[in-house]
């Protein structure tokens, strides 16, 4: 089992679900003995709360709008000041679906989707701008599948000339696109396009290696809604926010320990 996979089951560990179940599992066996039940008891209570709390959207907004927050969304004066640059939009991808049960080629997940529509936009705009795709798998279960090579379908699909893109599909996490990207974007200015939760990891991790890059967050999950009785329901997306909040954060700590932003 190599560093990557290892690396990948510990995070599943580590975060929501998996996490909490096994917070509960653990207090199971304590409250069926008798010396351990209280302790086993506790478990269960924090397992239980902390599910609750992060399924519900104030908990989950909560965590996750400081990472959205890091960069505004690219504006339209902000678009024309670069026009006359040699300009590479970049797009990191976000996953994709494996439909071999089908007999059809992988899809992109939907933050990849978000993603290359964003990108596809910003590319229209600018004239004589590249076009990267950057992105290999970053799922240990389906190593084979190039998550760029996915989105690069669906750019054709939407009328995106193949010469004009470039795909980078081996990388399988942020830190090796980044290093592949440094020799494929050159001299150009770059248009980062990612997940805002994403992009403050992935500019840090830009700027580590002396590319400054021109943030274009999308893909945004958080929103301005008002605190109402069915924020305080629990539901499955802002379980899955929360637990993408918490890798950011874990994702933003690792890298600072290795040197990497």
């Amino acid at each position: 089992m190599n560093t990557f996979i290892i690396t990948k089951v510990i995070l599943f560990l580590l975060l929501p679900p998996s996490s909490l179940i096994l917070i509960l599992l653990i207090g199971f066996l304590f409250a069926i003995t008798k010396r351990y039940s209280q302790m086993g008891k506790i478990f269960i209570f924090v397992a239980l709360l902390t599910s609750y709390l992060l399924s519900i959207r104030p908990v989950s907004d909560a965590l996750i709008k400081p990472l959205e927050s890091s960069f505004p969304p690219l504006s339209k004066v902000s678009l024309n000041l670069h026009n006359k640059e040699k300009i590479t939009i970049v797009v990191l991808t976000g996953g994709a679906v494996d439909l071999v049960w089908l007999n059809i080629r992988p899809a992109p997940s939907r933050a990849s989707l978000a993603r290359l529509i964003h990108g596809i936009i910003l590319y229209r705009q600018i004239p004589d701008a590249a076009l990267v795709i950057s992105g290999g798998s970053g799922d240990p279960e389906s190593p084979d599948i190039s998550e760029a090579n996915a989105m690069k379908d669906v750019a054709i699909s939407l009328g995106i000339s193949e010469k004009d893109i470039v795909v980078e599909g081996c990388s399988k996490n942020t830190v090796e696109s980044v290093k592949a990207l440094k020799g494929i974007v050159e001299n150009r200015s770059v248009i980062l396009v990612t997940s805002a939760f994403h992009m403050k990891r992935s500019v840090a991790m830009f700027k580590k290696i002396g590319m400054n890059v021109i943030p274009a967050p999308t893909d945004y999950k958080s929103g301005q809604k008002k605190i109402t009785f069915y924020s305080f329901i629990p539901h499955a997306e802002n379980l899955e926010k929360s637990s993408t909040a918490l890798y950011e954060y874990m994702g933003l700590t690792w890298y600072k320990i290795r040197g990497a932003i």
